[in-house]
């Protein structure tokens, strides 16, 4: 789906986000095409917007560099609404970017009854990422930066260690499409079995 549109909107994202966050959203837009041929191969599959979709993957965090992370479904939405304008992309394609990346932080229940198919695609594009031993790395690292002059020991790293596996298992069950939770469930499963054995061992040399 590289379309004149796609491809400024790709050199939109670089501009704005440097190398580092085009890399971050081309994996997202790399994953929401998998979902999406997947999810089209089933019986009675809604009808998804590639090119929306596609879109929506790479402006989903435009917002951050300059906003932070809160509200950024918002920001990002009105960022990515303003350039699709200045760009002249049909009126269609904007409003539907933009209800799609202000939508796709929610998940269907109740209160929010109906989340575009595009928007659920790209929450699970999004999660994906997470779900993998990197992403305990991450979590560690994140946690050292925080707390720099904590001291870890054995029961501190156990503590956090368990804190990042019942994160893993909300993102697992937060997944919204059957493709996704397909996709996720090996390397999810092989998470946390890595997770258990570092946990237990932890446990297990933890003095009485």
């Amino acid at each position: 789906m590289e379309t004149d549109i796609v491809h400024t909107t790709a050199q939109y994202v670089e501009e704005v986000l440097g190398s580092e966050g085009l890399r971050y959203a081309s994996a997202v837009v790399a994953n929401c095409k998998m979902l999406a041929l997947q999810l089209e191969a089933q019986e009675d599959a809604a009808p998804i917007d590639m090119e929306a979709l596609v879109v929506s993957a790479y402006l989903h965090d435009i917002s951050n560099v300059a906003h932070g992370f809160v509200d950024h479904h918002r920001k990002s939405a009105d960022m990515a609404l303003s350039f699709l304008q200045r760009e002249q992309a049909p009126d269609a394609l904007a409003q539907k970017v933009e209800q799609i990346i202000l939508t796709h932080t929610l998940q269907t229940s109740d209160t929010q009854p109906y989340v575009p198919v595009e928007a659920r695609l790209l929450y699970d594009a999004d999660k994906l990422g997470r779900l993998s031993g990197l992403a305990v790395v991450t979590s560690l690292i994140e946690f050292g930066a925080r707390y720099p002059n904590r001291a870890v020991n054995g029961d501190v790293l156990a503590a956090v260690l368990r804190h990042v596996e019942e994160r893993f298992i909300e993102l697992y069950q937060s997944l919204q499409t059957d493709p996704a939770r397909d996709m996720a469930q090996e390397k999810f499963h092989r998470t946390l079995a890595f997770l258990d054995g570092v946990i237990e061992h932890l446990s297990d040399a933890t003095p009485v």
